[in-house]
């Protein structure tokens, strides 16, 4: 018995010994911006702004209003001054696209656009696509408002 009373106690001391894990705070969520109100307007008003706005939130360095401009399965190709593909550097979906401003373009942005941009978007079905200088964009129209769906460069 008092071998079972010295097990006991010896259990009792090692769960008191026991490590729980620390309680994180959970981080308080943050408000998704809404969408800027030209990306329901017409692809010849909307595109150039969706550009623009764009450029703007790459030199502020505004994430949240990227993700508002990004469509979920967006993609950025850098075709790395080529026409061959197999050496294009691809990054796939919106997180990915966040990475990329995140690591790449805050901390070296863009130069403003001296002029706002103007192209006129070609249009079939619910894609679009424009030139603007050597960047060729893909828009996509959900039946509710325009996102970018592509930049190659």
């Amino acid at each position: 018995m008092p071998k079972l009373w010295a097990i006991l106690l010896t259990l009792l001391a090692l769960t008191g010994c026991a490590r729980t894990a620390p309680v994180l705070p959970t981080p308080a969520p943050q408000p998704t911006p809404t969408a800027p109100a030209f990306v329901t307007a017409d692809a010849e008003i909307a595109l150039p702004q969706l550009v623009a706005a764009e450029r703007d939130a790459a030199i502020r360095g505004d994430r949240p209003l990227l993700a508002q401009l990004w469509a979920p399965d967006a993609r950025i190709v850098d075709s790395r001054g080529t026409v061959e593909t197999a050496d294009d550097f691809i990054w796939q979906g919106r997180a990915a696209i966040l990475d990329r401003y995140d690591l790449a373009v805050f901390p070296s942005p863009p130069p403003a656009f001296a002029t706002p941009p103007a192209f006129s978007p070609q249009r079939e079905g619910d894609i679009a696509t424009a030139t603007l200088g050597n960047d060729r964009w893909r828009f996509q129209w959900d039946g509710q408002r325009w996102w970018l769906l592509e930049l190659r460069y």
